[in-house]
């Protein structure tokens, strides 16, 4: 008993003391896990920069989604990024990335200064990641507001861009495949149009004319006389640049004539179809602002037709260029497409590489989905009767 009781006596001695160093660890521990945070700088909530002093605050907000805008191109303050370093705070990442912005923007500047040059003026213009757009359209009406042209110049190419990310999801495509930056000009005047789809596009016309391949542009005519609203004008622009984009893709070829239209001219369709629900433009006949099938729901026809074998047949629609589909056939094109990019995800952008390398389009086919015309027929419409809608 009496050696027991220095054990004792030490333990009573060294508990609290242990129990605070392992207290004190803890509060230490707890300290490294929870770091104070870093001031915020309030003028500019820690983003390193501020809007440009020398344009209204909403116009250098729609310069962040742009890489290039004509319109502050060449403020001495902001150099054309539409925003200045923050003096409040430090923020080396965000001084690189202005850097580099600006850099950017010169860099731009003397790229689309060509478009001034061919057209022996300088246009109104902008730039972002997979586009460069003209826009000589002073003002339209989006949803209820009158839209200038400066903020529709980027409306427009934010809708490009949501065009691309749509595209790049659709097909499961490379984005690294689109090479260059599509090119697009929207003008007002028909004279403007008539001249610019001769300097741009290779051929004139007063409404729209595509250049397609390994250089793509896309010229139109915006006015009233052709398109009555911003809707018109936006769904002409989502069609035509996905044959843009499906052309220039790796590797560019356009296929409209070489018995590729179904397939080229359908991926559009589907892209009108998923921004806007309706489809009611067609190549070759845009001009006819009339021509229509169907009032544009092309999901209700198709089923229709399928249901009562009135459609046209596989076969025939594989075998048409761009300029020969009639409108039932554009409506087939569609749904086939439509098939084709939900049966195996990323097939429909193999087979578009192979009928741009010119493989014949049965070949293309059975290579790349295992299928003939008379079995892509037969799933084609019992998908068609199973997911269309009946109205």
């Amino acid at each position: 008993m009496l050696r027991a009781a220095p054990t004792r006596f030490l333990a009573a001695c060294l508990g609290p003391l242990l129990a605070f160093v392992a207290g004190a660890c803890w509060v230490m521990d707890l300290g490294a896990q929870d770091p104070v945070p870093a001031p915020v700088c309030k003028p500019c909530k820690s983003s390193g920069v501020l809007p440009c002093s020398e344009h209204p605050k909403e116009e250098s907000a729609w310069e962040k989604s742009a890489r290039y805008c004509s319109y502050i191109a060449d403020c001495g303050l902001c150099k054309g990024v539409g925003f200045i370093d923050c003096r409040d705070c430090e923020n080396a990442a965000s001084d690189r990335e202005w850097m580099e912005r600006a850099r950017e923007v010169a860099h731009l500047g003397k790229e689309l200064a060509a478009f001034d040059t061919q057209m022996g003026r300088k246009l109104r213009k902008a730039a972002s990641t997979h586009f460069s757009l003209v826009w000589e359209v002073d003002s339209l009406k989006v949803e209820k507001r009158i839209l200038g042209a400066h903020e529709l110049t980027h409306l427009y190419l934010d809708r490009l861009e949501s065009l691309f990310a749509v595209y790049i999801d659709k097909l499961k495509a490379r984005p690294g495949e689109i090479v260059k930056r599509q090119r697009v000009f929207v003008w007002w005047l028909v004279g403007d149009q008539r001249e610019a789809s001769l300097r741009f596009c290779q051929q004139g016309s007063d409404n729209g004319v595509k250049l397609m391949g390994s250089e793509s542009a896309y010229s139109v005519c915006g006015n009233r006389q052709f398109f009555t609203t911003d809707e018109r004008l936006h769904r002409n622009l989502v069609h035509s640049v996905t044959h843009l984009l499906f052309a220039h893709e790796t590797p560019s070829q356009w296929v409209g004539n070489l018995k590729g239209g179904w397939a080229e001219e359908g991926l559009a369709h589907v892209m009108e179809e998923h921004f806007f629900g309706i489809c009611d433009n067609y190549c070759y006949e845009e001009q006819n602002t009339n021509n229509d099938f169907k009032g544009g729901k092309w999901k209700v026809a198709v089923r229709k037709m399928v249901a009562e074998d009135k459609a046209p047949t596989v076969s025939d629609v594989l075998q048409r260029n761009t300029d020969q589909l009639k409108l039932p056939e554009h409506a087939v094109a569609m749904s086939l497409v439509d098939y084709l990019l939900q049966r195996e995800p990323g097939k429909f952008d193999l087979l578009g590489k192979r009928l741009r390398a010119k493989v014949a389009v049965r070949e293309a086919l059975e290579g790349t989905f295992g299928l003939t015309p008379l079995t892509l027929e037969t799933a084609w419409k019992a998908w068609v009767l199973e997911t269309y809608p009946k109205q």
